[in-house]
């Protein structure tokens, strides 16, 4: 990951100006990279069907005295094994898998996009810092798109923002999600291009993850698709429908290709170098953690805390930890042996290492983002023991339903689509048939009361499962939490369900059950559902063309995936400094505008090669009309000392801008875009007086204590910009401007 005094727009390849192109310089052990875009080539070609072109053997014995027909067997044979075996072990994911990564990756999204959006008026707007004409024509790369240059006012980019959240819910719940997870990338890389001055590696990773989730079929499980395709398949009309729990191929089929290569191979890159780019002494004599609870600018309120009650000699240890753990975690992810004790320690040692940065600094999206891309590594054998874990807490139950209730049925045909550990079972409850000798009279009674609601059979009760009918009924309320707590996951979501249905799930049931008759003719829902004519293809018997259409679609994907796999893997070996300068090659222009305008970056070292020592923040002192000095981004008096800051409390979108604005060659975003909207604080105010005149803009920083001590020291505030108002005049009683001040540099 980018350092976090990196200018994002000063480390990518093929830009002009802030977009250079990474300089050869020194680099790690280059072993892994080559093998990620080979491994990714043959994970691809092992996924499209295709098989090696020298495994063919000619019809008949061969002839004698032919060695080299006799030598080419074994190295084809070998070929093929080790194709089988990177398909195995790197090619092959579990379905299960893919829908929970959706659910979590969609999630992350959504509130990250609800994060932005808070920052959506001066970040994004035509009213903040960088209006989207002056980044057009001025950009701040050299391959820079983004959806959002279309949206000029603060109304404009609400919109946006509402819109782009929308496609994130839908990629959540899995509708459309082939469409929402293109949609999602083609957003985030947007909103990332719009300001890149806020970019860090955290940034970085939801471009790549989002990029990589585009090839998988994310929607096969847990999904609204999933479930739309199962109505679609199965059309149940009876009871013993319902006990049919055999599950099409589409949702049990683990899934081959080399996307899945490619997000696991780089998800272990990663890893490997944030260990081999950490080879500064500061890392070495483990003092990394001590300087970094002491950036004010980033750190959380936890800690603060931490730093002032914890021991240097326990820093010192936590320091070494970090290094043990990141450099373990690429043995545990890349492992393909053991993998579900290894993957589980992946897991659990991402959780706990993004954890404790996620709330202890401000790095934005990338812990989190971090341990939601650990959610590709559960195995078949992970979800096989979380299946006996649950099934040993949770109790099966009968759904004993209104058979003659189309309401009901639709309900139950919805239970057995979330009931995907079978703990539930179904069985009909019918109105009792009429006395014989009682004629039409009583029949027609029997019919009123089906319609208008006499006697009828609840719409649906529970009761344990076992050979005994007698077992204890649940109705109402507690019926629905029975039901819940049978299906997957149910015992922890009932609180959820609770909270949804206002803490009256009995109320609900009882209502429809009241109006199942009115409620089953609104939704135009029958006994049974209506017969639709299905194409040979959804019975299971494709025809010959979309066979050749699917293999085309296949071939072209897999070619893609092996594309972008040689992308990654060659911007990894450029763009980081471990990597041996022997290694480091010009890219060509194609490649580079693949990598740079979705931001697909590969530069990873947290705090590398030694954490920053110096601290520093964004100080402006404004003057009023009415002779008041103001900070136009905190709304009180500049601080120009952060010696005695406790964490400034700065968002990390707010404090990544002004890290970035300070640095030299960020001053043709200074005029007029920093500078027209400090101008406009009044305007945000609504307050006459609140016009500023004047505005000098400083750069303070301040050294981080040395290890064992806990104030920092040399304080310095550096003027990177000055304004004054052409011509004007104080009023009575004012004093005069004060001279403009002499800009100085506060970093490159």
């Amino acid at each position: 990951m980018r350092g976090p005094d990196d200018d994002p727009s000063a480390a990518e390849p093929g830009a002009p100006a802030a977009g250079a192109a990474p300089a050869a310089g020194d680099a790690p052990a280059a072993g892994d990279a080559p093998a990620a875009g080979g491994a990714a080539a043959a994970g691809a070609a092992s996924a499209a069907g295709g098989a090696p072109a020298t495994g063919a053997a000619p019809a008949g014995a061969p002839p004698a005295g032919a060695p080299p027909a006799g030598a080419a067997r074994p190295a084809a044979s070998r070929l093929r094994r080790l194709g089988r075996w990177i398909k195995e072990y790197y090619c092959t994911i579990d379905v299960r898998t893919l829908g929970l990564f959706r659910l979590v990756l969609g999630f992350l999204l959504a509130a990250d996009c609800v994060r932005h959006w808070a920052e959506a008026s001066w970040a994004y707007s035509n009213d903040g810092v960088l209006t989207n004409h002056y980044h057009l024509f001025h950009p701040s790369s050299g391959y820079n798109f983004s959806i959002y240059h279309a949206f000029s006012s603060t109304a404009e980019v609400h919109v946006a923002f509402a819109l782009s959240l929308f496609c994130f819910l839908c990629f959540f719940i899995g509708w459309r999600t082939r469409l929402f997870s293109i949609l999602s990338f083609l957003l985030v890389t947007s909103r990332d291009n719009r300001l890149l001055m806020i970019e860090n590696g955290g940034y970085v990773v939801v471009n790549l993850i989002t990029c990589w989730a585009m090839f998988m079929p994310t929607g096969r499980r847990f999904s609204v698709d999933a479930l739309i395709r199962s109505y679609r398949e199965r059309q149940e009309r009876t009871a013993a429908g319902l006990a049919d729990r055999s599950r099409p191929a589409w949702a049990e089929r683990p899934y081959v290709s080399g996307i899945v290569l490619l997000a696991i191979l780089n998800l272990g890159t990663i890893y490997y170098f944030n260990v081999v780019n950490k080879s500064g002494l500061v890392w070495r004599r483990g003092e990394t953690v001590h300087y970094v609870l002491h950036l004010d600018r980033m750190v959380t309120g936890i800690a603060v805390l931490l730093r002032e009650h914890i021991p240097f000699w326990a820093m010192r240890g936590l320091t070494w930890a970090v290094l043990v753990v990141e450099a373990l975690l690429v043995t545990w992810i890349l492992s393909p042996y053991g993998r579900r004790v290894t993957r589980a320690l992946a897991m659990g040692g991402m959780w706990a290492l993004h954890g404790s940065f996620g709330v202890m600094m401000r790095l934005g999206p990338f812990s989190w983002f971090m341990i939601g891309w650990s959610f590709l590594l559960p195995t078949p054998e992970h979800w096989d023991a979380l299946e006996r874990w649950y099934r040993r807490r949770a109790a099966p139950r009968v759904v004993v339903y209104d058979g003659s209730s189309p309401l009901a049925f639709a309900l139950m045909r919805f239970l057995v689509r979330l009931d995907l550990l079978e703990l539930l079972r179904f069985e009909e409850a019918r109105p009792a048939a009429p006395e014989a000798g009682e004629g039409g009279a009583r029949e027609a009674g029997a019919r009123e009361a089906g319609e208008g609601g006499a006697p009828r059979p609840p719409l649906l009760v529970v009761r344990e499962a076992g050979d005994a009918p007698e077992g204890r009924m649940f109705e109402g309320a507690a019926a629905v939490r029975e039901i819940v707590r049978a299906l997957p996951g149910g015992r922890f979501a009932w609180p959820l369900v609770w909270a949804l249905t206002l803490g009256a799930p009995g109320a609900l049931l009882g209502l429809a059950a009241r109006r199942r008759d009115g409620i089953a003719r609104f939704f135009g829902l029958t006994r049974a559902p209506r017969p639709r004519p299905r194409p040979a293809a959804a019975a299971g018997v494709p025809s010959p063309l979309s066979e050749k259409v699917a293999r085309g679609r296949a071939i072209a994907r897999e070619a893609l995936i092996a594309y972008l796999g040689i992308c990654a893997v060659s911007q990894a070996l450029n763009e980081n400094k471990s990597v041996p300068a022997i290694l480091k090659h010009p890219q060509p222009k194609f490649m580079q505008a693949t990598i740079v305008y979705p931001r697909l970056l590969q530069g990873w070292g947290m705090f590398a090669p030694n954490p920053i020592a110096e601290d520093g923040s964004l100080s402006v002192d404004a003057i009023t009309v009415d002779g008041r000095h103001v900070d136009p981004f905190t709304g009180l008096p500049p601080d120009l000392d952060l010696t005695d800051a406790r964490g400034l409390g700065l968002g990390q979108i707010q404090q990544d801008y002004f890290n970035r604005i300070r640095l030299d060659r960020n001053k043709p975003f200074r005029r007029p875009g920093l500078q027209d909207y400090l101008l406009k604080y009044h305007v945000r105010t609504g307050r006459p007086e609140d016009e500023i005149v004047a505005f000098d803009v400083y750069w303070v920083k301040d050294q981080c204590p040395p290890p064992g001590e806990r104030t920092p020291y040399k304080n310095e505030a550096i003027p990177i910009m000055s304004y004054r108002r052409p011509g004007y005049r104080p009023r009575p009683g004012l004093p005069p401007l004060p001279p403009a001040l002499k800009e100085a540099s506060a970093g490159n």
